[in-house]
């Protein structure tokens, strides 16, 4: 990726996506397999793509379900938990799993096994009751 002078200007593409990470790029390719004609424009404020949410140290370089990620589920007040959040995204995640198995089929991904793996996870909590303060 070249780094671009910043400059204000018009363009004529068709579509403009703001960031060079999995998202853009999962995007553009899906417009472009529905809209080959399209032109899309990349923008990016990093010299390279992917360095910022979409990079792994962050954890966005993981796809997940959401079944481990204690933010999707909230305890409520009642203390049942909350997994409204947690179906949502393990839903549209199944949408991704066909998104690229439809991109395999086609070739355009050729070895899926450098980004698709499956990793156990596991999350550990600890409550106020089970915890002392010295």
């Amino acid at each position: 990726m070249t780094k671009k002078k910043k400059t204000v200007g018009k363009t004529d593409a068709d579509v403009i996506l703001i960031g060079a990470g999995i998202m853009s790029a999962t995007l553009g390719v899906l417009l472009k397999e529905l809209e080959p004609n399209l032109s899309i424009e990349i923008y990016e404020r990093l010299d390279i793509a992917a360095a910022e949410s979409s990079d792994a140290w962050n954890n966005a370089g993981t796809g997940h379900s959401a079944f481990c990620e204690l933010n999707y589920t909230p305890e409520k007040k009642d203390g049942t938990v909350e997994i409204k959040k947690a179906i949502q995204i393990a839903e549209h995640f199944e949408v991704s799993k066909q998104f690229w198995a439809y991109l395999i089929e086609k070739g355009l991904i050729s070895n899926p096994e450098n980004f698709i793996r499956k990793i156990p996870h596991m999350s550990f909590v600890w409550g106020k009751k089970e915890c002392r303060l010295s």
